[in-house]
């Protein structure tokens, strides 16, 4: 059964300016698409009637993207983690955001222990990814922002105290560091790669 993720704002974009100069004119209109495609947008805990194909696209354009595309991408381990979220939804989720039939993004997380200690609840997104081709408009700040709430209530749920947000990829990251501090994270340390 899909869960009932609460607090994911739904509310719209309404843009309406009465008067535009020329070059306002395509923002304008760049705003007004990106409201009506708010409108059709879906989000869900991915599920068994979900096709893990969407999972499979979404993990490949993120691989593709990331500091990671040197190693061969693997599509048998995205469908492992698909399994393993159908197995255990307790424990991990994927959730998804749709503009009718197209997936344009996706989370991955999990919640478990902490690893050295007892009774506390940690929430870790492995990843997030929103298609490259509307990231910059107010329709992908709006699925980052969404699927962001949904992991807290997907969190909620679950009774974690703690969600840990790993930028490890190396996609936007002054991007992506900006948006984790609007919504609410705090910066603990960093992330640090050494070829060998």
């Amino acid at each position: 059964a899909t869960s009932k993720l609460k607090n994911w704002p739904t509310h719209s974009i309404n843009a309406t300016v009465p008067f535009m100069m020329r070059s306002q004119q395509k923002n304008f209109h760049m705003i007004k698409n990106a409201t009506e495609g708010a409108k059709r947008l879906r989000f869900s805990e991915f599920d068994v009637k979900h096709d893990p194909a969407d999972v499979v696209f979404l993990a490949r354009r993120f691989h593709e993207e990331s500091r990671f595309n040197y190693i061969p991408f693997a599509p048998e381990k995205v469908e492992g983690i698909v399994e393993r979220v159908l197995r255990n939804p307790k424990q991990e989720a994927i959730l998804m955001c749709w503009d009718g039939e197209r997936a344009l993004g996706a989370v991955y997380c999990s919640a478990g222990e902490y690893h050295i200690g007892r009774g506390a609840i940690v929430t870790t997104f492995h990843s997030i990814f929103v298609l490259p081709e509307i990231r910059g408009t107010l329709l992908s700040g709006r699925v980052a922002l969404r699927l962001m709430k949904g992991v807290e209530s997907w969190s909620k749920a679950r009774s974690a105290q703690e969600i840990l947000f790993h930028a490890t990829a190396d996609i936007e990251v002054a991007k992506v560091h900006k948006l984790i501090k609007r919504v609410g994270y705090r910066f603990i340390g960093g992330s640090y790669a050494k070829s060998i």
